[in-house]
């Protein structure tokens, strides 16, 4: 393995630990905060690894996962952000069409769009089941190495939050 793409594996294994902890977290913050962490580094590691879908996905989901976090701490409606951030999937998707696994991760990211504005954990915990299922799908397809593990992991992580808090 050359230097480079030891470094964007790297990234994608911080990446993981992020996305780990952030199903375990009982605020909604929280949860924000560390799946912020984990879509930055796998913006990154996209880039280096040269896709350019999960790249676009998670640089915006950067942002919406801001924003989302600012207006479900004063209680106000994500409503219209919600609509802003799927047609921004959706443009940016088709921008960065690869094959029909975009099409996946652009659904994945209309999902999660919806699921973050909500301050539920249990939902978003739930929704993120298939979420997750499609970027494992994706990683799969670009040879994202800890993006394959982080997917494992998520599932487990999110199948184990239910069980420990939801259930």
């Amino acid at each position: 393995m050359d230097k480079y793409n030891f470094i964007a594996q790297l990234l994608g294994y911080i990446g993981l630990l992020c996305s780990f902890i952030a199903y375990q977290c009982k605020k909604h913050k929280n949860l924000m905060i560390f799946r912020t962490g984990n879509e930055v580094l796998f913006a990154i590691q996209y880039l280096m690894l040269a896709s350019y879908t999960g790249m676009a996905m998670n640089s915006i989901s950067s942002v919406r996962n801001i924003i989302f976090t600012y207006l479900v701490s004063k209680n106000k409606s994500t409503l219209p952000y919600q609509i802003v951030f799927s047609i921004l999937f959706v443009v940016f998707g088709i921008l960065t069409w690869n094959n029909i696994i975009s099409l996946v991760i652009i659904l994945a990211k209309i999902i999660t769009t919806v699921t973050y504005g909500i301050k539920n954990t249990k939902v978003t915990r739930v929704a993120t089941i298939p979420v997750s299922s499609f970027w494992l799908v994706y990683n799969i397809n670009c040879s994202s190495q800890a993006g394959i593990l982080c997917e494992i992991f998520s599932l487990v992580s999110i199948f184990t939050a239910i069980i420990r808090i939801d259930i």
